[in-house]
């Protein structure tokens, strides 16, 4: 038996091939009826004269096809990448609408991010769309800064570097005032030294009033997601950009070819914080319940005992009914973001709900009355399945510092609404992490990315990002990663530099900067 360049096979030798240039192989002067060819010959008295493009079964074409003789090759198509948009342009480009087949956050939807735009001084929107036809969209919001924003929105917040005002990023806080006693604060020095022009202007990838640097798509692909950021980069770059950086990356597959792809461009990655989700499995809030450990619905019961003993009256507001609520539910969250020394001022929460209201979010907020005035509050946003519990704010003169109402209106009554509604997952966001653990939620990492455009830079922005990593972990109480001990695990950590997740063991007041 002998087998030609196409897997044919006969029983007497084949006479020897000649290999034609740009071909797979040339017919030889005469082949037997039993023999076949790969593409199902049956008799050839002659080969014809070498037609130099041919393939090995058939004469030359003038156009490629998307199917060679011996096997297909064709290729997904291009997408069609338009990035440096507005808002509007970027909606219109989209057909009208955000694509959501990926389940975004609210935070990435036109709503939101039109009241960032309004709201946070500087903020000059960069978003990009890709098609690539048949209904197949991607769609990544941006913001380009000119000059210092609010401290979540700067890059050098994510090399450990803190502005004169005090402010501190609490998108993800590790403690009560985010990093009173670590190293993570402490590079300020460092990063002025390599200048401001070093960072300025920036392009922030995602929502910095939402915290979170995410796509959403019409499809679960996420090479159409690298497709945005093979434009973003070198079209940012020229258009002056010093740096670009996607501080929120939850886990997820394309948050994960963000990571990579800005990765691919010469950028860093460096741990961040951890997000807490709680997945709904049970039929109810009371099998719930009984589902965890007795000593955990021991502490459950005891904070909805302080709760009932504070005075307060808890009642839920949806939707409309927040409107003539706004002014007082935002001045809660500021002052509760003043406490911890958060960059979110009135301004920019009053334009959120507002805008979140007037856009028709099923948009929630739970509030805690003493002596007929709103002296706590809650604001949730339910998006499709899951519900994600945004702000807190607190009158602490009036409460008290443990009054127990966190617990009832952050966690316990959202929790009973989201058995009762279907929902089938909660993100209650970082701090507080100690209730958040006692009643189910997990850890889930968040990965800051930073790129400069500067390439001599990069080593010591590299070094800058990875101790502020290190320093982020330290104080949340965690080791340094495990060591992966699968092939894919070493692969995936050799890429996104890590996947390990510990449990966090901070020790926390009730609240935190962000709720």
């Amino acid at each position: 038996m002998s087998t030609t360049c196409c897997s044919a096979t006969t029983e007497e030798p084949v006479p020897a091939l000649v290999v034609l240039e740009d071909s797979c192989c040339e017919t030889p002067e005469k082949v037997e009826a039993e023999e076949s060819s790969c593409c199902g010959t049956t008799e050839v008295e002659a080969a014809p004269e070498p037609v130099q493009e041919s393939c090995c079964c058939g004469p030359a074409k003038t156009e490629p096809e998307p199917v060679s003789c011996c096997g297909s090759t064709e290729q997904e198509p291009l997408a069609d990448v338009r990035t440096g948009l507005s808002l509007a342009d970027a909606v219109a480009a989209l057909g009208g609408s955000v694509p959501q087949a990926t389940d975004p956050a609210p935070y990435v939807l036109p709503d939101w991010l039109r009241a960032t735009e309004n709201s946070l001084a500087g903020a000059k929107p960069w978003h990009t769309v890709a098609d690539r036809g048949e209904g197949e969209l991607a769609f990544l919001p941006g913001f380009l800064f000119d000059a210092d924003p609010i401290v979540e929105a700067d890059p050098r917040t994510y090399l450990g570097w803190q502005p004169k005002s005090g402010a501190v990023a609490c998108c993800s806080d590790t403690s009560s005032s985010c990093c009173p006693t670590t190293s993570c604060c402490n590079a300020t020095d460092a990063v002025e030294a390599l200048g401001e022009e070093a960072f300025f202007p920036t392009l922030l990838l995602g929502s910095p009033l939402g915290c979170r640097s995410e796509a959403s798509a019409s499809v679960e692909d996420p090479l159409l997601v690298a497709d945005l950021i093979d434009h973003i980069v070198p079209a940012a770059i020229e258009a002056g950009a010093r740096s670009i950086t996607a501080p929120w990356l939850h886990d997820g597959p394309h948050s994960e070819v963000l990571a990579l792809a800005l990765q691919a461009y010469g950028g860093d990655l460096a741990f961040h914080g951890e997000n807490n989700l709680l997945s709904l499995q049970h039929d109810s809030y009371e099998a719930y319940l009984a589902s965890l450990p007795a000593r955990k619905r021991r502490r459950v019961k005891e904070d909805s005992d302080r709760a009932a003993a504070s005075g307060t009256r808890i009642e839920r507001k949806d939707r409309e009914e927040l409107r003539p609520l706004v002014g007082r539910i935002s001045e809660l969250i500021t002052e509760n973001r003043q406490k911890y020394s958060g960059g979110e001022d009135v301004t920019h929460i009053h334009a959120l709900i507002s805008a979140l209201v007037e856009g028709g979010a099923d948009v929630r907020a739970y509030l805690a009355y003493k002596d007929d005035q709103v002296a706590a509050v809650s604001v949730t946003v339910r998006q499709g399945k899951r519900l994600f519990v945004k702000w807190a704010g607190f009158d602490y003169e009036a409460l008290g510092e443990r009054s127990g109402v966190y617990f009832e209106i952050v966690l316990d009554r959202p929790l009973r609404d989201a058995y009762a509604e279907g929902i089938t997952a909660i993100e209650a966001g970082p701090g507080a992490d100690d209730a958040k653990r006692l009643r189910g939620f997990t850890p889930h990492r968040l990965r800051s990315a930073i790129l400069v455009a500067d390439t001599a830079l990069r080593p010591e922005v590299a070094k800058l990002h990875a101790a502020y990593g290190e320093a982020r972990r330290e104080a949340l109480g965690l080791g340094a990663e495990e060591e992966p001990t699968t092939a894919i695990g070493r692969l995936k950590a050799k890429l996104l530099g890590g996947s390990a997740y510990e449990p966090v063991k901070p020790v926390q007041p009730e609240g935190g900067c962000c709720g």
